[in-house]
C-alpha cells in the first residue's frame, strides 16, 4: 500500500506541476519557445485531474490532497476563459439601448459543412440567409466566405439590407470572397491589413467605431491529421506526430507575427472604439488570447453562459471564435449558435457603444 501511495504522490506532483505549467503558455512569446504555448490546451484535463486527485487524497485521509488544492487555486480564475455563468444571450431593446450594436462573426467554410461537402454548399448558404434574417445582426464578419455557383448570396445579404460590403479578396466580377464584411450599418473608411484580415469603420446613431475582422493563420490539419489526431486519443502514437507538431510550431509562430506586426497596431493605436471579431486559430489562454485581453474585453467573458464551444469539426473542440472590444463599447450579450452549415458554429454579440 505504501509503494501505492508513492506513485500516486509523485503522478499528483506531476499533475499539479503541469496545471501550474499552463500561466508558461500564457506569458511567454512563441518565439523564445514554442512548447509552453501548447500549454493552454492541456488546461482543463489538467484541471479534472487534479480535482479527482484531489478528492481521491481526501478519501484516504491524506494530507497530499494540498497538492492538488494549491495548484488549482493559482489557476482557477483560468476557468473563466473556458465557462460562464450567468450571462445572457437576449437580444436587447432598440429603445432602451439605441446605441447597441449586433455583430455576427463566422467562419462559413464556404458553407460546405462539418463534412467538408460541397455539394452542400447551396443547402447550407439557404441556411444561413434564414439565420441572417431571423437574427438580424448590424454587421457580419464572415470568413472562408464564398457564394455557391448557384445562389447569388450576395445579392441576397444586399436584398435583406446589408448594403455596405467589403472583402479582402473580390473576384472579377466584384464578389467578395475569403474574410468579407457585410453591414446595414454605413461603412465609411477600410483597408485591408493583409490577405485574412480586414478593418472598416462604421456609424451608429452618428457615432462613429471600428471592427477588424480577422482569420489568423490555420494548423492546415488534413484527413491524415485528423486520423492521427483519433489515434492518439486511442493511445496510438504515429510517426506523423512529428508533421503534425511541425505545423502547430509554424501556426503558433505565425499568430505571434500576425499579432505584433498587423493587429496590435490597429488596436492600440486606434481614437475610435473598436472590436475585434473572427477566427483566432487559437484558445483561451494561449499567449495570443492573453495579449488581446490585455487590450480589449473578451465578450464571452462577461455575459457568455457554458463552455461556448465554437469549432464543429471534431475532436478537439475549442472556442476558437470570439469577439473582443475596447474601450468605448459594452457587451449586452453573447450567443454561440449551433449549425452544422460549416465545421464552425456562428457567434453572436450584442455590443453597446458608450455614450
Amino acid at each position: 500500500m505504501k509503494v501505492i501511495r508513492t506513485i500516486l504522490f509523485i503522478l499528483n506532483v506531476l499533475l499539479a506541476l503541469g496545471l501550474v505549467a499552463t500561466t508558461l503558455g500564457a506569458m511567454l512569446p512563441p518565439s523564445r519557445s514554442v512548447l509552453p504555448s501548447l500549454a493552454a490546451y492541456g488546461y482543463l484535463p489538467l484541471l479534472a485531474a487534479n480535482v479527482l486527485a484531489m478528492l481521491l487524497w481526501l478519501l484516504m485521509r491524506r494530507w497530499a490532497w494540498l497538492l492538488s488544492a494549491a495548484a488549482i487555486a493559482l489557476r482557477w480564475s483560468m476557468l473563466g476563459f473556458f465557462f460562464q455563468v450567468g450571462g445572457t444571450s437576449k437580444a436587447p431593446s432598440a429603445e432602451e439601448h439605441p446605441y447597441a450594436v449586433s455583430l455576427l462573426t463566422y467562419n462559413v467554410h464556404q458553407f460546405q459543412g462539418v463534412d467538408n461537402c460541397p455539394e452542400q454548399s447551396d443547402s447550407n448558404a439557404r441556411e444561413f440567409i434564414g439565420l441572417v434574417g431571423r437574427y438580424q445582426p448590424d454587421v457580419l464578419c464572415l470568413q472562408e466566405y464564398a457564394a455557391p455557383k448557384t445562389l447569388a448570396l450576395t445579392d441576397s445579404l444586399t436584398l435583406m439590407g446589408y448594403n455596405h460590403y467589403y472583402g479582402a479578396h473580390t473576384s472579377r466580377t466584384g464578389t467578395p470572397y475569403g474574410t468579407v464584411v457585410f453591414s446595414r450599418l454605413p461603412i465609411t473608411y477600410v483597408t485591408c491589413l493583409d490577405s485574412e484580415k480586414l478593418l472598416v469603420e462604421l456609424h451608429k446613431e452618428g457615432q462613429r467605431f471600428r471592427v477588424c475582422c480577422v482569420h489568423m493563420d490555420s494548423y492546415r490539419f488534413d484527413a491524415s491529421d485528423r486520423e492521427e489526431i483519433e489515434r492518439m486519443r486511442h493511445g496510438e502514437v504515429q510517426e506523423s506526430s512529428r508533421r503534425m507538431l511541425g505545423k502547430v510550431k509554424e501556426t503558433i509562430l505565425s499568430h505571434e507575427e500576425e499579432w505584433t506586426q498587423r493587429i496590435k497596431p490597429v488596436v492600440t493605436e486606434s481614437s475610435l472604439p473598436i472590436v475585434l471579431a473572427g477566427d483566432l486559430n487559437d484558445i483561451p489562454g494561449s499567449w495570443l488570447y492573453r495579449q488581446i485581453t490585455n487590450e480589449m474585453e473578451d465578450s464571452f467573458c462577461k455575459k457568455g453562459r457554458g463552455m461556448s464551444i465554437t469549432y464543429n469539426g471534431g475532436f478537439p473542440e475549442f472556442r476558437i471564435d470570439m469577439v473582443f472590444h475596447g474601450e468605448g463599447f459594452n457587451t449586452l450579450g453573447y450567443k454561440r449558435i449551433k449549425s452544422d452549415m460549416s465545421d464552425h458554429y456562428p457567434v453572436l454579440a450584442y455590443l453597446e457603444l458608450a455614450i
